[in-house]
């Protein structure tokens, strides 16, 4: 059975941080459905990329999913304190669902009050706002919870995530199609 992941963004998302991850996870037949933040399907990313959502945030059922990806960007600075947002990415960790956050997204998942005693990575922009934050690793992995630093983890950060829902022999496969 194909695995389902919501994919939560907002105006200011990093472009990079949305497009490659999902676009990795789609060619190992991941469905990820793209979920605006707001209430509107479309959103700007950081560099005025205009982005399109499937759905806004208010139509998401956390049983429809296997876990949920956050991407980072300036956006993140005011999704964290989004209580749709917050309450959201509570739903997804009390379903013991998996938990992807990249660049200054944890921030969003510190918010939440998710992280504790969790092992994570993020972008050093973000590192006197977190706390126990790992800032030599590029991409994390504890328990339920995938993190990386940043735009140029983007890859290893779906690599991850694809190791963890279908094995690293799965992971390996993409990463060679690719070329990585």
């Amino acid at each position: 059975m194909s695995k389902r992941l919501c994919c939560l963004f907002g105006n200011g998302v990093e472009e990079i941080e949305l497009i490659i991850p999902v676009d990795i996870l789609l060619r190992c037949g991941i469905d990820v459905s793209l979920i605006s933040a707001h209430g509107d399907v479309g959103v700007s990313g950081a560099h005025n990329i205009k982005l399109v959502a499937d759905t806004t945030i208010d139509k998401v059922a956390v049983s429809n999913f296997d876990g949920l990806i956050l991407p980072g960007g300036p956006g993140s600075f005011s999704l964290k304190d989004d209580g749709a947002v917050l309450n959201l990415v509570r739903s997804f960790h009390e379903a013991d669902k998996l938990m992807c956050a990249i660049c200054a997204a944890p921030l969003i998942l510190q918010n939440a009050g998710v992280l504790e005693n969790v092992n994570y990575c993020a972008h050093p922009c973000t590192h006197d706002i977190l706390t126990n934050v790992d800032k030599n690793e590029r991409v994390v992995v504890d328990h339920h919870f995938i993190t990386a630093k940043g735009p140029g983890a983007a890859a290893e950060f779906a690599f991850a995530i694809i190791g963890y829902l279908h094995g690293e022999s799965m992971a390996s496969k993409i990463k060679k199609d690719l070329f990585f």
